[in-house]
């Protein structure tokens, strides 16, 4: 018969293997004792090298208390600790449905193994109820991998806490500082993900579309990554300060070595004879174009330039003599067409983290990294000299502004900015989820410190480089003109349908909104007159639930694939100040009534952007597919 820890840890190894593996190895009654009481709910642990109880009193009775003291959280959907107690006050809180994930960080492996040894917390574990995490296996992408799995958790980010369970688990005050600071990070790398305007949402769903016939009429990003299989080294080459010193080097191991340039990068290469395999562009900005017009036709000859369906139009007819490969970044307007061959990469925000995934993709065997700063040089340039924009393009902050990161080698920190925080958070989460061995050398000697990567000198980082022949050339392969025809026009259906979908689902929220703004004027009139008590909450509460239903939008494929990319930065920070008003506790019919007349006025704007946004993506698309008529 199957005991409870059994059933624990069998969950365990599909959902957290290194966990499982370190129960499965431990050996018990090292530190910590069990006291057991008449009641089974009510046991102690107790830390044999102090004579520490986990309980100074009777632990089921302290259990209950803090059940109390948990009453203002009833309504959070997420909660985080440290520190797993006995685990009964977990067992006791996950009866509550409202929560619907307890993140616990433990730092006593031992502890774990008795909890999961007395209680069955197999069936939350397997649904993420509830997520118990070895501190000595915890890291930061850990705890960021927290809110990708849920996306819903970041929208909770401004009611977020780190709980410590009891007073015993005080003595591991370092520790709870270092977690809380990971989940800090963590959320602000969310929200700040998100973004926060939709202008550049709205812009690049205008050029993907505008772009879609020279996309599909280009090699497949499937095409190009098969055609760098089998490669060994690749070097990404990047446009901070440190490039300049580096590039003697480069041009001698070029003819050997395949090049993954960024955009910025092409023009300084040029200028000193090195002519790169791979360019990469992913923004939407015009300003991206002057890479390609501002450096001589003749540079492009043989290169391949690895760009983005989103790109401007100025860019992508500035690129006339090499080859154009277009592929698609991982955003739902871009894979609701289904055209799955040419994506997807460049979820990162750089040109720098797009080439990193094209490595990983294509299974090089060896990845080197050179300009990649990520802050400024000791002189306070920002870029390599002979930048386009120059080498002073971004301006160090004034000292109360300043951002601080470690610096490369370590021993002391380099000045930053948020945008380059950034890149180098999305370089490290990918380096840390590197799906297989691949050998990440940061030979930029200079800058910040990415994390995950072995640093060594440029010199150093090339010497195992096969020099004895000369590295062979890319070959892409165009589709036919039938299948692009073909696929173009599944691409202008595709359209068509987002024109009428939106429409649709526009006109019902419009609907709703005029409902909830006349009740809202009704309100304000019976506040004027003093009768307030002649509320109608039945009729509150059937705009509540229609407000629900139609939240649901957000829950269907179809609406997020055709319009969350384009509303979500300012929908998603209404809803972080909404979520705030979500968890409140109310203690009576009074303080509820309350509650629920603000979360009505919260989301009368809330309809208002949301028709707006659909509105807007709807006429984009219009817009977009008239440029079609011109070149078709």
């Amino acid at each position: 018969m199957q005991t409870i820890y059994d059933k624990n840890l069998s969950v365990l190894k599909t959902k957290d293997p290194l966990l499982a593996l370190a129960l499965f190895h431990f050996k018990p009654n090292q530190k910590f004792e069990v006291f057991m009481d008449k009641d089974a709910a009510n046991f102690n642990i107790i830390d044999k090298e102090t004579n520490t109880p986990l309980f100074l009193g009777k632990p089921l009775e302290e259990t209950m208390q803090k059940i109390t003291d948990f009453t203002p959280y009833t309504y959070y959907p997420y909660l985080y600790f440290y520190g797993a107690g006995n685990g009964v006050f977990y067992r006791l809180m996950l009866g509550n449905s409202q929560h619907q994930r307890i993140v616990v960080i433990e730092p006593e492996l031992e502890i774990l193994f008795i909890i999961l040894n007395l209680l069955d917390f197999s069936a939350d574990i397997l649904s993420d109820k509830i997520i118990f995490l070895y501190s000595k296996l915890c890291s930061y992408h850990l705890i960021n991998s927290l809110f990708e799995m849920d996306k819903k958790s970041r929208i909770y980010s401004k009611v977020y806490d780190l709980h410590i369970f009891n007073p015993y688990y005080e003595r591991y005050k370092s520790e709870i500082l270092t977690f809380n600071q990971y989940f800090i990070k963590a959320i602000e790398h969310s929200v700040i993900s998100v973004g926060n305007d939709t202008r550049d949402a709205i812009t690049g769903i205008r050029q993907h579309i505008q772009n879609l016939p020279d996309t599909l009429r280009s090699p497949t990003l499937l095409n190009l990554v098969e055609n760098l299989k089998n490669k060994d080294t690749a070097i990404i080459i990047s446009t901070g300060p440190s490039l300049t010193k580096q590039l003697d080097l480069l041009k001698s191991i070029a003819p050997y070595a395949t090049l993954f340039c960024i955009d910025a990068s092409f023009p300084i290469l040029y200028k000193h004879g090195i002519k790169p395999d791979i360019v990469f562009s992913l923004e939407r900005v015009e300003a991206t174009a002057r890479f390609y017009y501002d450096t001589p036709q003749e540079a492009q000859d043989g290169v391949i330039f690895a760009i983005t369906s989103i790109v401007h139009k100025k860019l992508k007819d500035s690129i006339t003599k090499g080859i154009k490969q277009f592929s698609f970044r991982p955003f739902g307007y871009t894979n609701l067409f289904g055209f799955h061959q040419y994506g997807y990469i460049g979820i990162g925000m750089s040109a720098a983290n797009m080439a990193y995934e094209l490595i990983v993709h294509s299974r090089f065997k060896k990845c080197i990294i050179i300009g990649q700063d990520l802050s400024f040089g000791e002189d306070g340039k920002s870029h390599a000299q002979e930048a386009i924009y120059g080498s002073d393009e971004i301006k160090p902050k004034p000292l109360e502004e300043k951002i601080f990161v470690e610096k490369y080698g370590g021993g002391g920190e380099v000045e930053t900015t948020k945008v380059w925080k950034l890149f180098l958070e999305f370089f490290e989460k990918d380096i840390a989820q590197t799906p297989y061995k691949l050998e990440v050398i940061n030979a930029t000697e200079g800058g910040a410190r990415i994390h995950g990567t072995l640093e060594m000198s440029f010199k150093e980082a090339i010497a195992s480089i096969d020099t004895s022949k000369p590295k062979k050339s890319i070959h892409l392969t165009y589709p036919s003109k039938t299948e692009s025809k073909k696929n173009i026009q599944i691409a202008k259906q595709k359209c068509l349908d987002i024109i009428k979908y939106g429409t649709e689902k526009k006109s019902l929220i419009e609907e709703l909104f005029l409902k909830v703004a006349k009740y809202t004027e009704e309100l304000e009139k019976l506040n004027k007159q003093n009768k307030l008590e002649e509320i109608n909450f039945k009729e509150l509460t059937q705009l509540s639930n229609e407000i629900d239903t139609m939240k649901k939008l957000f829950e269907e494929k179809k609406f997020n694939d055709y319009f969350v990319d384009a509303i979500q930065s300012y929908i998603f920070h209404q809803e972080l100040d909404i979520a705030k008003l979500v968890v409140r506790y109310t203690k009576n019919e009074l303080e509820t009534q309350a509650k629920q007349l603000e979360w009505i006025y919260a989301h009368k704007y809330w309809l208002f952007s949301l028709a707006g946004g659909i509105d807007c993506v709807i006429q984009t698309v219009k817009e977009a597919l008239e440029s079609w008529e011109a070149i078709n």
